[in-house]
Parts: structure tokens; C-alpha cells; sequence
């Protein structure tokens, strides 16, 4: 046995942590419906805007109806800013198409 093979034996042991707690695991996920919440309350006020405050964010009617039918726990700023993005580089790239 090499000397690299005796530190990988002992390193490995030490790199293990503690299992998380119940309440540390409760935490996150009471941590992960709150903003799950936080991010629909979010998409239903984008809802209520008008098709030309939505064109300005760089946003169309239709991208905000394919979030709401995703899932709950899905990162909807997320794919509303990529979408609003790839938009926005298409407008610059070629004129706007919407």
C-alpha cells in the first residue's frame, strides 16, 4: 500500500457529515412551500396584467399560461426570465416577431 492510498483511507471518513436533523429537514421543506407560494402569488399578479404591460417585461400572455400549468414546485421566475430573454435577443438579433 502507497502512502496516497493510506491519506485517501483516512480523508474519507473525515468528509462525512452528521445526517441533517428532522427539524433541519423540516425546515427546508416548510422553507421550499414558502416560496412555492411566494413565487404563484407572484405568477397570478403577472396574470392580471394587461397583454401590452407583459410585452414590456418582454413577456406574452402565453408564457405566463405555461407556468401556471406546470408544477407547483417548479422555479417559475426561472423560466419566465429565460423566456423574456430569448426574446429579447431574438427583437435584437432580428425584429420583433410578436
Amino acid at each position: 500500500m502507497r502512502m496516497i492510498d493510506r491519506r485517501l483511507e483516512i480523508a474519507t471518513p473525515a468528509t462525512r457529515g452528521l445526517a441533517p436533523s428532522i427539524f433541519a429537514r423540516l425546515g427546508k421543506v416548510a422553507y421550499r412551500l414558502a416560496r412555492a407560494w411566494q413565487s404563484r402569488r407572484a405568477l397570478n399578479r403577472l396574470n392580471e396584467l394587461d397583454d401590452h404591460q407583459l410585452l414590456d417585461m418582454g413577456l406574452c400572455r402565453s408564457d405566463v399560461r405555461e407556468v401556471r400549468a406546470a408544477s407547483f414546485f417548479a422555479d417559475a421566475g426561472l423560466h419566465l426570465t429565460i423566456t423574456a430573454r430569448e426574446r429579447a435577443s431574438r427583437h435584437l438579433r432580428k425584429g420583433r416577431t410578436d
